[in-house]
């Protein structure tokens, strides 16, 4: 009936079952369908500490994502940013607009 959530390591593992990504599952989760009671969104205020809850869950994974893959973004590249502060530099638009 619903999806099944895998987290990454059993997709990257090859598991054969549908892998979908935390966000999907819980987007999937707020959908509205006809004749069908979906109980979460009659929760009033609770739905929305539910969704709240969920947000901060989506983001902290993306942000988790992001620091242990410091070396596949080429945070390397990026450095002239920071060049930038030590040297003084306060104007964001003498630095540049780089967005990683």
């Amino acid at each position: 009936k619903y999806p099944h959530f895998r987290g990454t390591q059993s997709c990257a593992e090859g598991n054969s079952r549908l892998c979908v990504s935390v966000r999907d599952y819980y987007c999937y989760m707020l959908q509205t369908r006809p004749a069908i009671f979906n109980p979460i969104l009659c929760g009033a205020r609770l739905l929305q500490q539910w969704a709240v809850d969920m947000y901060i869950k989506i983001e902290s994974c993306r942000l988790r994502w992001y620091r242990k893959n410091q070396t596949q973004i080429r945070v390397d590249l990026y450095k002239g940013v920071v060049d930038a502060i030590t040297s003084g530099e306060t104007r964001a638009s003498a630095v540049g607009t780089r967005i990683v």
